[in-house]
């Protein structure tokens, strides 16, 4: 799970280039596509580093949500979703949700038929670049989060990129007892929820992983545990509750 030297590399490269302007002509709310060439989010030399994992000439492609009480006065949360089946579009339920928790959805896009994790890794920390730069953004309140097998990329791009403070796996987990002090002190500064239910046939790996979490020392751990049937996506409920739960940090 823990990326390479080259890897961080070029992550702090992206970082450090980002461009934080808002451009006001750009912030649509409500759903929509969002398309750009990664020429369009990060400098020549980063896209240039980048050309092996993300094409300089393709298309990337994120499913946006705002609400429509968006407001530039007041800069919202991010919640950066990676689609396992790669559609990347968030539940029609969940928009009260998070338009209460002024929150905005980036649903990663698959735009060819096989993707790397690296790849995806990647779309989702360039999902978040593009959107700060048309949108004001609460960095302070960045989310990451990914359900079945992409659960482990959500843990990995939270990771991987500092601005992301918590993560949300959703029936998946990861977890492993032989990582560095480096990897689990980054651990111990972030934000977990583990959403699982009695009919998940992953429910006792992701309870299992819940557990060793919080026996190493990762305290700010949250398991939401639905007794009815879950669905593929969460209850509403459920994503509020994670919500609520990454947000209780900054109250302290």
């Amino acid at each position: 799970m823990a990326p390479g030297r080259t890897y961080l590399l070029l992550l702090i490269a992206a970082a450090s280039c980002a461009n934080t302007a808002v451009h006001a002509q750009e912030q649509l709310t409500g759903v929509f596509r969002l398309t750009r060439h990664i020429t369009e989010i990060v400098d020549a030399a980063t896209a240039e580093a980048l050309d092996g994992i993300v094409s300089k000439d393709e298309q990337l492609q994120w499913q946006v949500y705002v609400p429509e009480t968006y407001n530039p006065e007041r800069p919202a949360g991010l919640f950066v979703y990676i689609d396992p089946d790669g559609y990347g579009r968030m539940p029609d339920q969940w928009q009260q949700v998070f338009a209460r928790h002024n929150m905005i959805w980036v649903g990663v896009r698959r735009t060819q038929r096989k993707t790397s994790e690296i790849r995806r890794v990647w779309q989702a920390i360039l999902g978040f670049r593009a959107i700060e730069k048309d949108y004001a953004i609460d960095l302070q309140r960045m989310y990451v989060g990914g359900s079945l097998r992409t659960a482990a990329t959500a843990l990995d791009t939270m990771l991987s990129a500092n601005e992301f403070s918590g993560a949300i796996y959703i029936r998946g987990s990861f977890y492993t007892k032989d990582m560095s002090p480096d990897h689990l002190q980054a651990m111990q500064r972030k934000y977990h929820v583990f959403i699982t239910g009695t009919n998940d046939e992953k429910k006792r790996q992701i309870q299992s992983d819940y557990q060793s979490y919080q026996k190493d020392g990762i305290a700010n751990v949250k398991l939401i545990f639905d007794t009815k049937r879950l669905e593929a996506m969460p209850q509403a409920e459920h994503m509020d509750e994670a919500f609520a739960f990454f947000d209780s940090r900054l109250r302290r």
